[in-house]
């Protein structure tokens, strides 16, 4: 556990002080600008126009799908890449190594998501006020009614930032598979789409629909269920990813 923690800790300091981090929150708030720019009015207030940056016209793609593999989804490609696998693997074992590549890389993900979207909306509030009126018809906008904006903000943060979970540990386990930086970037998407189609015709619930866990909100329920319909399904999916990274680093660790 200590050796695991140690290597924890590194990864982190590896991918949360690169430069692929902060280009990652700054392209994420640049989309963001981008979509909702024509939406500016001079009755705008920030979280209206948070809501429209998240909605725009292939920015969700962008924002959950590509920017959170950019700060630590190709590490383990790069790490083969650059020879280094070996020095880990001696030092912390082939399971501890590949536990922390997936968990850092899907933290980093998380953070990436959820600084950009908070930073984005303290920008707008220099600008515009915070909160003028309800827009929002999602089911934590009962928050906006209790006049808690502040808490809708990162509510909305937490609840984007877990679809950046699935890709940026997606892109590890496909790294595993295919320890190719283009494809790590591609494979997810592509995947994303796949599923898109197999699962949004399919009798299953709502919840698990690919375009609807990736991009949805529970309606009709409170924040906190609005909020576990999320985090459960990414939590189980992040789960078997990380058990076929293992596995799948481990093999071909033992191969090479």
């Amino acid at each position: 556990m200590n050796v695991l923690y140690s290597l924890l800790k590194a990864d982190l300091y590896r991918a949360l002080l690169s430069l692929n981090f902060i280009l990652s929150i700054i392209f994420i708030m640049f989309v963001m600008l981008i979509s909702c720019f024509g939406f500016i009015t001079n009755t705008s207030d920030a979280i209206s126009l948070l809501g429209h940056a998240l909605t725009g016209s292939g920015s969700a793609l962008f924002i959950l799908c590509i920017a959170p593999i950019l700060p630590y989804g190709m590490s383990f490609a790069a790490d083969l890449e650059d020879k280094a696998v070996p020095f880990w693997v001696i030092r912390t074992g082939k399971t501890d190594y590949a536990i922390s590549k997936f968990i850092s890389s899907a933290i980093a993900g998380f953070l990436s998501v959820g600084t950009g979207i908070v930073v984005f909306v303290l920008v707008l509030s220099s600008f515009f006020p915070l909160f003028n009126s309800i827009s929002a018809g999602d089911s934590y906008a009962v928050l906006l009614e209790y006049n808690k904006p502040v808490m809708y903000v990162f509510a909305i943060a937490a609840h984007y930032s877990l679809s950046a979970v699935l890709f940026a540990g997606g892109a590890i386990a496909v790294s595993a598979f295919i320890p190719n930086k283009l494809t790590v970037m591609a494979a997810p998407i592509v995947i994303y789409f796949v599923l898109m189609r197999l699962t949004d015709l399919a009798p299953i619930p709502m919840f698990l629909k690919a375009s609807f866990l990736v991009q949805g909100i529970y309606p009709g329920v409170d924040p906190l269920t609005a909020f576990l319909y999320k985090l459960i399904p990414v939590v189980g999916i992040s789960g078997i990813l990380l058990t076929l990274t293992i596995r799948q680093i481990k093999k071909r660790l033992e191969m090479s």
